[in-house]
């Protein structure tokens, strides 16, 4: 009788660890395979929507199969090596210079397009204007220039903003429809707040603490104020963006405040937007 129980614990324990390997995520996968496969063909599947976002001049440069393993986490998370196809289109942006969007068929293809704007944009104004005007200052690794599309936030409550929630979610998903994508062959850095619902949040951390003293303050607040003037200059008095000068630790400035920050909305200085505001601006254009 014990012989036959500890036969019958053993193999409910072996069918569990089985059932752990053949259900990852609710998706069947054979033992012997474990691969996620992606085969959908992006250049047919939105032929329209490429033609709508390179106004109909984009130039296919490469088609790569690729496939990556990961490492594994835990059995709910799906670490299955992925197979999947990457293409790379050159084209035109709205200077007329050569640019490359690379996508692939992992994730929608409107995903991919707001990941691709927001690197570009936060690139370009960390290149451009950060590193110009703050290089010489003792910087904590904190620092960062980044992109954001108009979304909820996470310190909100849904219902006090279901209806960003819901609008913003439609005119995402329409990213993927050619009457609803962004024309990448328009876009440029200076006009990119205008061709999409996008804010900067830029922050300028220092390290070690206040004994830099008051005039080190001011001298660091004055060139962050004369940055984000000339990136709202540049961006045709239409930038929005969050901007913070402060110390990484926690120290408190000599103005008695943990830090100091203000905003741009819509080319406007402010003492900040949250959520409603940034939504709000955007009304009439995006939804």
């Amino acid at each position: 009788m014990k012989k036959h129980f500890c036969f019958v614990v053993a193999a409910l324990i072996l069918f569990s660890c089985t059932s752990c390997n053949l259900l990852i995520g609710g998706e069947y996968i054979a033992p012997t395979k474990g691969i996620r496969e992606y085969k959908v063909d992006y250049i047919k599947k939105y032929e329209s929507t490429l033609n709508a976002m390179f106004d109909n001049a984009w130039t296919l440069i490469s088609v790569e199969d690729k496939y990556e393993e990961h490492e594994p986490i835990c059995c709910h998370v799906d670490t299955r090596p992925q197979q999947f196809t990457e293409w790379s289109i050159e084209y035109h942006d709205g200077n007329g210079e050569f640019r490359t969007f690379v996508f692939d068929n992992r994730s929608t293809l409107g995903s991919q397009i707001m990941n691709y704007i927001r690197d570009y944009i936060s690139e370009y104004y960390k290149e451009n204007f950060y590193d110009v005007y703050i290089n010489d200052f003792p910087l904590a690794g904190s620092s960062y220039v980044f992109c954001f599309f108009v979304r909820m936030s996470s310190y909100t409550s849904y219902e006090a903003v279901k209806d960003i929630h819901e609008t913003t979610k439609k005119y995402q998903s329409l990213l993927d429809a050619p009457e609803g994508t962004i024309c990448l062959s328009k876009l440029t850095p200076a006009n990119a707040f205008e061709r999409a619902p996008i804010y900067l949040s830029v922050s300028v951390g220092l390290s070690g603490n206040s004994s830099y003293g008051q005039t080190f303050e001011e001298n660091i607040i004055k060139q962050t104020e004369d940055m984000m003037e000339a990136m709202n200059e540049f961006a045709n008095n239409r930038l929005n963006a969050h901007v913070s000068v402060g110390y990484h630790q926690i120290v408190n400035m000599h103005t008695g405040n943990r830090d100091r920050r203000w905003a741009f909305l819509q080319g406007k200085k402010t003492n900040g937007f949250g959520d409603r505001e940034i939504f709000e601006s955007y009304k009439g254009i995006f939804w």
